[in-house]
């Protein structure tokens, strides 16, 4: 077993700047070796897993060290025997729209590992047509990202932008519309249409969305929350626009709200009963 091979692993795992120089990183575990197969380096395994046969089929480079050995490079605590060295994809701006009717999330200067793999894996289960991720954000490669989006990373495609207002521009020219959140908008998200071209816009967890880039929306849209809490994890603000659009784009009922009660918004506050004519006449 090469020393340098296991120096690579060691550096790509630790510095983002080594998996930017080599545009290589590194993935753990049979599912995510698997998801990454055509894009495979090498492997590094501790263990004869049944998974080995087609990696040895493709003609890729097994190699076999100790327990010990997986055990300091894992980053798990209970290592599943097994890693590879990954080649990075590149994606550009146009392959994000994908067809006639795209649904993008473009993720800006988002810090939280766990949120960014949430959202890729989010962005994956509802058919989005690609992610972006602007200068600041978290790196795309950091092994907390890709173990939380459970190979969704390799599903669609991926753009990290050096840019957040120049992408935004290819957008609209495109006919694609900008949805972006903020606490005290006019609009409940489930009153926009989101069955058209859209790129959904997510913000910082402690910051949201800067200023400047919410005046380029589209849309400006609120999540109601009439219970007591402040905020929304943004992975899960992301999950309530895409499964929206899902929803509207599938043709599936539409969401109701009890009525004649008051709702508190974090931006004031308004009566449900705005938005269930059919319960009102109900009663």
């Amino acid at each position: 077993m090469s020393v340098e091979k296991l120096r690579l692993v060691q550096n790509l795992l630790e510095k983002r700047r080594i998996r930017h120089k080599e545009h290589r990183f590194v993935v753990e575990g049979p599912h995510l070796v698997e998801e990454a197969s055509d894009l495979i380096d090498f492997v590094i395994y501790s263990e004869e897993l049944p998974i080995l046969k087609k990696l040895r089929e493709k003609g890729l480079e097994c190699l076999k060290i100790s327990r010990q050995q997986f055990a300091k490079l894992s980053e798990v605590e209970t290592p599943q025997g097994i890693l590879a060295v990954v080649k990075e994809k590149t994606f550009e701006l146009k392959d994000v729209i994908g067809n006639n009717r795209p649904l993008i999330v473009f993720c800006v200067e988002l810090q939280d590992p766990g949120n960014l793999g949430t959202i890729i894996r989010t962005a994956d289960a509802v058919a989005a047509t690609g992610v972006i991720l602007s200068k600041g954000t978290v790196d795309l490669y950091n092994a907390k990202v890709i173990r939380s989006s459970m190979g969704s990373i390799f599903h669609l495609p991926i753009v990290q932008a050096d840019d957040v207002k120049e992408p935004i521009q290819y957008f609209k020219q495109r006919k694609i519309k900008i949805i972006a959140t903020e606490v005290g908008a006019g609009k409940d998200y489930f009153t926009v249409d989101l069955k058209a071209p859209a790129l959904v816009l997510v913000g910082n967890e402690g910051a949201g969305l800067p200023k400047d880039v919410i005046e380029l929306a589209d849309e400006v849209v609120k999540i109601p929350m009439p219970g007591r809490a402040e905020s929304l994890n943004a992975a899960i603000s992301a999950a309530v626009l895409l499964y929206e659009a899902l929803r509207q784009r599938t043709s599936l009922p539409s969401p109701s709200l009890p009525a004649g009660r008051q709702v508190r918004w974090r931006g004031g506050t308004t009566s449900e009963a705005e938005h269930v004519e059919a319960e009102s006449s109900g009663g």
